[in-house]
C-alpha cells in the first residue's frame, strides 16, 4: 500500500475553523457522554478481584524479583 501526496500548488491547508459551540459537534458530544458514562460505571465496582491481584503480584515478583514488597 502506498500513499500519494498530491499538491495543488497552494500552501498546505490546515484544519478548518469550526463553530465554538460544542453542541454543534454531535458525534464528539456523544463520544464524550459515552466515555463519562463508562467512567462513572467503572467507579462503582472493582475491576480486578483480590485473587487476580495476588496472581498478578506473584507473576510480577517472578519477572522482577525486586518488585515484591
Amino acid at each position: 500500500m502506498s500513499i500519494q501526496i498530491v499538491s495543488n500548488g497552494h500552501a498546505p491547508v490546515g484544519p478548518r475553523p469550526v463553530a465554538d459551540n460544542r453542541r454543534t459537534r454531535h458525534r464528539l458530544r456523544e463520544l464524550c457522554d459515552e466515555v463519562l458514562a463508562s467512567y462513572r460505571a467503572a467507579q462503582a465496582r472493582e475491576l480486578f478481584a483480590e485473587d487476580e491481584r495476588n496472581e498478578a503480584r506473584a507473576v510480577l515478583a517472578r519477572i522482577v524479583p525486586l518488585a515484591h514488597n
